[in-house]
């Protein structure tokens, strides 16, 4: 029983490192920007994935679960403590536009569209890549932005009616 319970915990071990390989391979930008289409492709992959090293038994399911979820609470630990292994597994942070120029090689290396980084820019308030200093995919997957100090093309809200 034992050795059973011990070969579980590290399918459960290999079922997680495959996963964050996944993760990886599909990019920052799938983190933060996850599409209906993305959303059904990781959960199939995580489920088939599973469904292999997953053992028969509620024991098994026991050890899987929290194999997994130390795992996952343990490489959150390392991640917070290095950068290096945080870089590994996020990925660094990438510059998409400086100082109103959109770097077209930092796009197409994230896989992120002129168009999705240009909703990603309004959706911050600026109306173009003009408007901004500094763009930047960060490891979560989230665009964020700093405004160039002398260009007025920020976009203002109407205050709402209640």
């Amino acid at each position: 029983m034992l050795e059973e319970l011990l070969l579980q915990a590290l399918k459960a071990l290999g079922y997680y490192a495959v996963l964050i390989v996944i993760m990886r391979l599909a990019g920052k930008r799938l983190a933060g920007q996850t599409t209906t289409f993305d959303l059904i492709v990781l959960i199939t992959l995580g489920v088939v994935i599973q469904s292999t090293a997953l053992q028969d038994g509620w024991h098994n399911a026991v050890v899987f679960v929290i194999t997994v979820f130390a795992a996952h609470r343990g490489l959150a630990v390392l991640c917070a403590h290095s950068t290096w292994v945080r870089h590994r597994v996020r990925g660094k942070p990438s510059v998409l536009v400086r100082d109103g120029q959109i770097i077209e090689a930092a796009l197409e290396l994230e896989s992120v569209s002129r168009e999705e980084l240009l909703a990603g820019l309004r959706k911050l308030g600026y109306d173009s890549a003009d408007a901004v200093k500094l763009a930047v995919l960060e490891e979560t997957g989230h665009i964020s932005a700093v405004g160039a100090p002398d260009h007025g093309s920020k976009v203002t809200k109407e205050p709402q009616n209640p």
